[in-house]
């Protein structure tokens, strides 16, 4: 018998909703605290209303020893469609799954998660394709893409982790082989190592150490960011403690300090705590990363993978030296779309002989009306 969001929430640190029905299908993202900031609960409900499909869509805090049993729960639900995986599960969750789709299995992490209906976990990866849409794309409601094309391109990618890695094999697609890929992260040789895996497909990636990247600031025509910091809320720092990452610039060190993390503590409290410490490593990031950004070419435009805040130091900075800056709303809503359409509800889709452009239209539509910027 299935048992719906009850046989989720054992494995969950939020306290999950009622379902509308019994017969209503599952969905959800999960993520280290997705109920603290996400925006995929309201655009993918939205999504499903708008196509008329009886879904309910959940955020699923799950910590990482409570992965392997949140797989296991969300395999032996029927009524589990399949999920979005954010930070810090990407690669982890890897292991736990039946299989991987060509796009997962290329850059070893998984945004998406199909359930089929033997109970095999599929896992897939729509980020390189939502960021690149994002960038080139005409959104709803605009008359022009953020940028006209990649192709040719100098980028500059700050990260390697789960989400950097999908989006470094997409953007080096899309730049071409007369583009050029450079990738920092603060470990060089993981960037050393996704830069030699992207340039044996592509010709045109390498890695640096992140010490490095400011030599590369007059030559870029873009700059991404795909690190945590400047995300906002709290961040786990070992057992029992917690940092920010918020008040940081992606284009300088962060070395937050750590606090403990007490129960049922109020934010302001906890923020009142940790400010006087940071503030010497707050004001060293700053200015590092002002001086990068006024390095850069007057065109040359960032990009932010958070959305969350809107606007994260290092676009805020962009901004005010006059460079056009986007964050990561749009890579949301399009690797959303192709999760919800390819992926998760392709099945409900055909089944009612949908016209797969015309319903990947209207998802895109739904979903970025639902989009809270205030959220």
């Amino acid at each position: 018998m299935s048992r719906g969001l009850r046989g989720l929430q054992p494995h969950v640190a939020n306290r999950l909703p009622p379902e509308p029905s019994s017969d209503t299908r599952l969905a959800g993202l999960i993520g280290d605290h997705p109920s603290r900031y996400s925006q995929s609960p309201a655009i993918w409900n939205a999504a499903f209303r708008a196509l008329g499909l009886d879904a309910l869509y959940v955020p699923l805090d799950v910590d990482p020893l409570a992965l392997p049993g949140i797989v296991a729960a969300c395999r032996q639900e029927p009524r589990f469609l399949g999920a979005n995986i954010t930070v810090p599960h990407k690669q982890a969750i890897v292991p736990l799954l039946d299989e991987l789709d060509s796009s997962a299995e290329r850059v070893g992490a998984v945004n998406t998660v199909v359930r089929t209906p033997e109970g095999w976990l599929i896992g897939a990866n729509t980020d390189g394709r939502g960021a690149v849409d994002s960038l080139i794309g005409v959104w709803p409601g605009r008359d022009a893409p953020f940028l006209p094309t990649l192709a040719r391109k100098s980028v500059l990618l700050i990260g390697a982790g789960g989400s950097a890695r999908a989006v470094a094999f997409a953007l080096a697609e899309a730049l071409g082989p007369e583009g050029r890929l450079f990738i920092a992260n603060r470990t060089a040789e993981t960037a050393l190592e996704l830069g030699r895996a992207v340039n044996a497909l592509f010709g045109n990636a390498g890695g640096l150490d992140e010490a490095d990247a400011e030599l590369l600031a007059p030559g870029l025509d873009l700059l991404v960011n795909a690190t945590t910091r400047g995300q906002a809320g709290p961040r786990p720092a070992g057992p029992g403690r917690l940092a920010y990452l918020e008040p940081f610039s992606s284009l300088a060190p962060a070395d937050p300090p750590t606090i403990p993390e007490r129960s049922g503590e109020p934010e302001a409290d906890r923020l009142r705590a940790w400010f006087p410490t940071a503030i010497g490593d707050i004001q060293a990031n700053h200015a590092a990363s002002i001086r990068f950004i006024t390095r850069a070419a007057p065109t040359t435009a960032f990009f932010d993978l958070i959305y969350a805040p809107p606007e994260t130091v290092m676009l805020r900075h962009a901004r005010w030296s006059g460079r056009p800056t986007l964050n990561g709303q749009g890579m949301i809503l399009y690797q959303a779309v192709a999760a919800l359409c390819d992926w998760i509800s392709r099945p409900e889709l055909e089944s009612r002989g949908l016209d797969p452009e015309a319903a990947r239209q209207r998802v895109l539509e739904a979903m970025a009306t639902a989009w809270d910027p205030g959220r």
